[in-house]
């Protein structure tokens, strides 16, 4: 059962922060093997997601959908004493975490994501298994994510209703949820064998903030055009459309969860760096 608020919960945001930098570097060193990937994915999975998904309490588990929904709420219901009472930690210690995840995607793109968001990983390692895949187009996808955080935004503005308590899969590493979030669940981590992390490319609100975030990242997957042998590997490895826009040099790019794919399957080692322009 989970416990009561612990003070180990704030060594999970450290423990991040670890991560990024571990996997800016493999990405910057092209060091992001099948194997290496396959081993963060189960480690931060079993770690950020059951580990400290047992040490939680209802009211707070350090996640960036968390701080980002816990910011909102501040900012849109502050009277509200049910809000108030759950603020664990303080609303602006969240707030503050919120703008070092974002910064964090300034610097190297989703890597927060993509490395260290429990339910990320385990949407992410489903996907391996070998099964038809769908790519949803990205028009497709972020309309959708944008209508559902316009409509997180105006529900807590307008009538105090937090839609993604109802169906909060980040509730399943705590073992311990409604029925609906259960079912809810199950029907996502089947999506995520077909399609590639269905929860971040289509509900995520800290996906679509941090997308627009991302449009200005200093590091990411950067085209050595007088290399590349235009064999476009990169672009068929990478699991969302983020890769063919950045091949077609496009002003706005699909997400990029910094899963290192495109790294991998470029046969010219100079070609294809995660690094600033």
């Amino acid at each position: 059962m989970p416990g009561e608020f612990s003070p180990m919960l704030l060594a999970k945001p450290l423990v991040w922060l670890a991560v990024v930098l571990a996997a800016t570097l493999l990405l910057r060193h092209r060091h992001v093997t099948t194997k290496v990937r396959l081993a963060f994915l189960i480690g931060g999975i079993l770690f950020f997601g059951f580990l400290f998904g047992q040490i939680a309490t209802e009211r707070f588990d350090p996640s960036p959908v968390g701080f980002l929904r816990n910011l909102l709420q501040l900012i849109t219901r502050p009277q509200q004493p049910a809000l108030l009472a759950s603020r664990q930690p303080t609303a602006l210690s969240g707030a503050v975490m919120l703008a070092v995840l974002l910064a964090i995607v300034w610097v190297s793109n989703k890597v927060i994501c993509g490395w260290a968001c429990q339910l990320g990983l385990l949407q992410d390692l489903l996907h391996r298994v070998p099964l038809p895949k769908w790519r949803p187009p990205f028009w497709l996808t972020n309309t959708i994510r944008g209508i559902a955080f316009a409509g997180l935004l105006l529900g807590l503005l307008v009538a105090g209703i937090d839609w993604i308590g109802w169906i909060d899969p980040f509730q399943m590493f705590r073992i311990e949820f409604t029925l609906v979030i259960g079912l809810f669940a199950v029907l996502l981590l089947i999506a995520s064998l077909f399609t590639y992390r269905p929860w971040c490319q289509f509900l995520c609100p800290f996906g679509f903030v941090s997308w627009l975030v991302e449009q200005f990242s200093l590091l990411r997957p950067r085209i050595n055009w007088e290399v590349c042998k235009k064999c476009q590997l990169c672009v068929k490895a990478c699991p969302t459309r983020a890769m063919a826009d950045f091949y077609s040099g496009r002003k706005l790019h699909a997400d990029c969860f910094a899963c290192g794919a495109c790294l991998t399957a470029c046969p010219q080692k100079e070609a294809l760096r995660w690094q600033k322009s």
